[in-house]
């Protein structure tokens, strides 16, 4: 408010001036008209009193009105016939004696003016005129009045004086800041100091408060008007003008921590300066506080000294040391090992910020570490908690790592915030360890290997030595049961003709003796007859079974024959069958299983013929035994159907009605020594054997279909040609 009064006061002043020059080129030009007698002059000079904007009276030589401009009337509550004609000492009675002298010496040829006038109006009003008086001049050179001109600034010297009231009371407000400003000042523990900057931008102290006194062991007084270097001595003074030309140079408040040395002893301080400007915008003034940081600084220090001799120690540490932050998701230290194993800067680190462990993870092992992490949900102070994963190197290889983390820090509310972490690189113990498996697996599979050969060697000479004891029993029967069969006809015509013979002895001799009477109701020779026929005719069937049975083992015992053969698959199968008949019969305990052929039309295959009836052998006795397990007082049932493909191939399938196989065993099924029997009732190895057989000795395939409780099929491929 007191610089807008202070700012009108300087406009109004300034307008009064350039009024006061126009005046006086009035007061020129009246006097002017005055001395020109025309009418047409004297007109035109009434005319320009009555509107000129500003207050003019015309007096003759007895101070009496000749003219006077509206604006005078109306500063002065005036009208024409009040005054025209009339003493300026009539209109105003209380004209003071001091005026009257003034309009005197006016009258007689001086120029007076005044800035501030007291002047009476009428009914005891006083206002503040500003008023300038001029003599004008007859023809004659003589003086024939005068002429003056005013304005009443009553309202301009109310806001003057309300001004000075204003400046008054701000004066006492600031010296009542100020007092409490020096309050503060002079009570706070805290240093604060006031730097002036002369013209010639020199920097001088201009005192400091009673803390900062204690603290340097300087007065206020020794300091006012001192330079730094004076203060501060010239290597630290030097520091700290620059420091004061720093904050002058960009004008705003700096902040800064500096070393001082007072009474021989180092202190460390947070000083804070800003700067102080005048009304043109121009810093005048620093005023700057400081905080003793002395024993932070030294706690800082010993913390660095403490942090660099862990550093030194975690440098040194062959395994990677790290602190990972859970609420940032990132690593807030790591030392310098793990640039060395994995090949990532602690630059690079940061640089992921929260994806370092997504980027660098294994995929597969990613959902491991997830895991791992969420164990410091619930984690206690002590606990470790250990896992192995592998992650990239910048290279492209993994590398495997073995880690132990446990808590570092916890928030105020108790959740763990940091934990910290030992790796170490096992990649070579996992490649060692991997190697072993692989040799371990390689070498587990040769053991399995060599223990399927080998059964596959025994079971061949097993089998080429039941093909041979078979061949050579088949060979041992065949003989006597041909030799009994071939005399069977001429031994049945034989006894044909006894008892024909006999007949001829009853028809002559139809009274035999006694003796031989009861001879014949002993052995009751017509039963006898009757039944002897019969009885060559079973023994004809039986060495025909025996017969039938031989070539079927004479078939069946071709294991050891070295080069492939065409035969008569059929054939085969009838084989096989043949020697299983006494399983496929009914038994106390389970029905007889019936026998389905569906042969088709096949042409004669070249093949292993008894690799081949092994493997039929194989199918057929499992067939046989799923249906015993699964089948009690009802029906089983096999079904071998077989058929040409593509003109080339030849199809045996080979089905049950029994079970079915589960589906998580069928693709174990033809593996070397796997078995569902109990043990002592398989060896793992039939189906193994007979997949072997059908697919590297035949090039054909062997596969099964199964659903759990509809049965069982095998289907068996091989091609007509093997060459």
């Amino acid at each position: 408010m007191l610089c807008n009064l202070i700012s009108l006061d300087k406009n109004t002043y300034e307008s009064l001036q350039q009024e006061l020059i126009e005046l006086r080129q009035v007061v020129a030009s009246l006097q002017g008209a005055k001395s020109s007698n025309s009418p047409k002059s004297q007109q035109q000079m009434g005319l320009f009193i009555e509107y000129v904007p500003a207050a003019i009276a015309i007096f003759d030589g007895q101070m009496r009105y000749l003219l006077t401009s509206r604006r005078w009337r109306e500063d002065y509550g005036l009208s024409d016939r009040d005054i025209i004609g009339r003493s300026h000492c009539e209109i105003f009675p209380d004209i003071s004696p001091y005026l009257q002298e003034i309009h005197q010496r006016c009258l007689a040829g001086s120029i007076e003016k005044s800035e501030q006038n007291i002047f009476p109006f009428g009914e005891g009003t006083i206002d503040w005129v500003k008023w300038e008086i001029n003599p004008w001049y007859e023809d004659s050179g003589e003086i024939g009045g005068i002429i003056i001109f005013s304005e009443v600034i009553t309202a301009h010297k109310q806001l003057e004086e309300t001004a000075i009231c204003d400046r008054q009371r701000a004066v006492a407000q600031l010296e009542e800041k100020e007092q409490f400003l020096r309050s503060i000042y002079e009570g706070v523990t805290q240093p604060i100091f006031v730097i002036d900057i002369l013209d010639n931008c020199e920097l001088r102290y201009a005192g400091w408060n009673l803390a900062t006194e204690k603290i340097t062991g300087i007065s206020n007084a020794e300091v006012i008007g001192k330079t730094p270097e004076y203060v501060h001595g010239t290597v630290e003074g030097l520091e700290v003008r620059q420091r004061f030309k720093i904050c002058i140079e960009t004008g705003i408040g700096i902040k800064y921590e500096e070393c001082l040395t007072f009474h021989g002893q180092e202190n460390w301080w947070l000083t804070t300066i800003n700067p102080l400007k005048n009304s043109e915008g121009q810093i005048y003034r620093l005023v700057g506080t400081a905080l003793n940081i002395t024993e932070r600084k030294q706690a800082e220090e010993a913390l660095e000294a403490s942090q660099h001799f862990i550093k030194r120690i975690a440098d040194s540490s062959p395994n990677i040391l790290y602190i990972f932050d859970l609420q940032e998701q990132r690593n807030v230290y790591a030392n310098q090992e793990i640039g060395k194993l994995l090949g990532y800067s602690n630059e690079q680190i940061q640089q992921m910020g929260t994806q370092v462990l997504p980027k660098i993870t294994h995929p597969d092992d990613w959902e491991k570490v997830v895991n791992h992490l969420q164990n410091f949900i619930t984690a206690k102070d002590g606990e470790i908690y250990e896992f192995e994963f592998r992650v990239r190197q910048p290279n492209g290889e993994w590398c495997w790592l073995y880690t132990r983390e446990t808590v570092f820090s916890r928030g105020a509310d108790g959740k763990i915030n940091q934990i910290l972490g030992v790796s170490t690189d096992i990649t070579d113990r996992k490649q060692a360890e991997m190697q072993l498996q692989l040799q371990a697996q390689n070498l587990e599979n040769t053991l399995r290997e060599l223990q399927r050969t080998q059964s596959q060697l025994i079971q061949s000479e097993k089998m080429s030595s039941l093909g041979n004891m078979v061949a050579g029993v088949a060979h041992e029967i065949n003989n006597p049961v041909n030799f009994i069969h071939g005399n069977l006809i001429p031994a049945s015509e034989y006894t044909q003709d006894l008892l024909h013979l006999l007949e001829l002895y009853q028809q002559h001799f139809p009274y035999p003796p006694e003796e031989i009477q009861a001879e014949i109701t002993a052995i009751d020779l017509d039963f006898l007859k009757e039944d002897l026929v019969k009885l060559f005719q079973s023994m004809t069937v039986g060495t025909q079974r025996i017969r039938e049975i031989v070539l079927s083992l004479r078939n069946f015992s071709r294991l050891d024959e070295a080069e492939f053969k065409d035969v008569d698959i059929h054939q085969g199968i009838d084989s096989t069958l043949m020697i299983l008949h006494n399983r496929l019969k009914g038994k106390p305990n389970h029905p007889e299983i019936s026998v389905i052929k569906e042969y088709g039309k096949l042409p004669l295959i070249e093949c292993y013929p008894g690799q081949l009836n092994q493997v039929f052998m194989n199918l057929l006795a499992n067939a046989i035994d799923a249906l015993e397990d699964s089948f009690v007082g009802e029906q089983g049932q096999i079904r071998i159907c077989t058929e040409v493909c593509n003109s080339q191939w030849v199809i045996i399938r080979i089905s049950d009605n029994g079970i079915g196989i589960p589906q998580e065993i069928l693709p174990k099924l033809f593996d070397p020594f796997f078995t569902t029997k109990d043990v002592g009732k398989g060896t793992g190895l039939g189906l193994s054997i007979s997949y072997q057989i059908v697919v590297d000795k035949h090039r054909g395939s062997l596969s099964c279909n199964s659903i759990p409780g509809q049965g069982s099929e095998f289907v068996i491929k091989i091609p007509i040609n093997q060459s």
